[in-house]
């Protein structure tokens, strides 16, 4: 049996709703979506939703960088994505603008007025504190830096939830209870939303149809990320490779003790460098050298 078949089989019998698939196929039913957003969003009286679509995907071409939300909703003219994030990426914030900017996309036509942008909402549940400041729900938006009182109208917000937080008075019960369920920790009080999500995974976790779509999906990614991972390791070999060829380079230059100038020029041709970048390199090569 393959690594990657063991895996799944024992990714998929103990699996609770941080699993990316189970939640995607979870939250893609409007009785799971709808309550969950009423949870994150009360202030918005959030009573209908149309259809969540799970895996959402938007790429315009085979070149750019495609995003595939987990879950994707309209409510009430307002756009949600719903991310499960189980690891810290520390390039988050950027693949927020990234998400962000690809669904403002879809948005509008040639010609359209930028008032017809909707308010859109990004939300990542995390299964860590992803700022270490102990807040169960971090929100933001486009402040002034020099007194905080002016906000810049883009119609944006981006909410990272945190299943570890230390201060459950400042989210409602509600909110604090499904946080508790991602956190794998029981909930204040009985909850008929967390009962039906429980519920929920144990029949999936029965359906033996949904064990084979479980498989084959947890093996699509499997497959993927280690293609971008071979992709990524031929990246920085090739970067390495380029590094290794400007010091050998600038060593043997120094070794027939041409100057600096002809130096910084050949690296700025052969290499493509800007002459600050040249710079760079002859100083660190150089003290390397000593």
């Amino acid at each position: 049996m393959s690594v990657i078949k063991t895996n799944a089989m024992s990714n998929f019998a103990n699996a609770d709703i941080t699993d990316d698939i189970f939640f995607c196929r979870i939250m893609s039913e409007k009785q799971f979506a709808l309550p969950l957003l009423q949870r994150i969003f009360p202030q918005l009286n959030i009573r209908s939703i149309e259809q969540p679509i799970s895996q959402f995907t938007i790429k315009n071409n085979r070149k750019e960088h495609g995003v595939r939300f987990d879950v994707f909703s309209e409510a009430e003219q307002k756009y949600f994505d719903i991310e499960m994030q189980t690891t810290h990426d520390p390039t988050l914030g950027r693949r927020i603008r990234y998400y962000q900017g690809k669904m403002d996309s879809t948005f509008l036509k040639a010609g359209e007025s930028y008032d017809l942008l909707p308010p859109t909402y990004i939300v990542f549940i995390c299964t860590f504190d992803p700022f270490a400041e102990g807040a169960y729900k971090y929100e933001f938006s486009h402040i002034y830096d020099q007194t905080n009182h002016v906000t810049l109208k883009t119609g944006t917000h981006v909410i990272l939830l945190n299943a570890y937080g230390t201060n459950p008075g400042s989210i409602n019960g509600g909110l604090l209870n499904f946080l508790k369920l991602v956190a794998g920790k029981k909930a204040t009080k009985y909850d008929p939303y967390l009962k039906q999500i429980q519920d929920k995974i144990a029949q999936l976790k029965d359906n033996m149809q949904w064990k084979v779509i479980y498989m084959q999906e947890y093996n699509a990614i499997a497959v993927k990320e280690r293609a971008e991972g071979i992709e990524q390791g031929r990246a920085e070999g090739l970067k390495q490779g380029r590094e290794n060829s400007i010091a050998l380079f600038i060593k043997n230059m120094l070794a027939q003790r041409s100057n600096a100038e002809d130096i910084l020029k050949t690296l700025m041709i052969g290499f493509q460098l800007s002459e600050e970048e040249a710079n760079n390199y002859l100083r660190n090569n150089k003290s390397k050298n000593k």
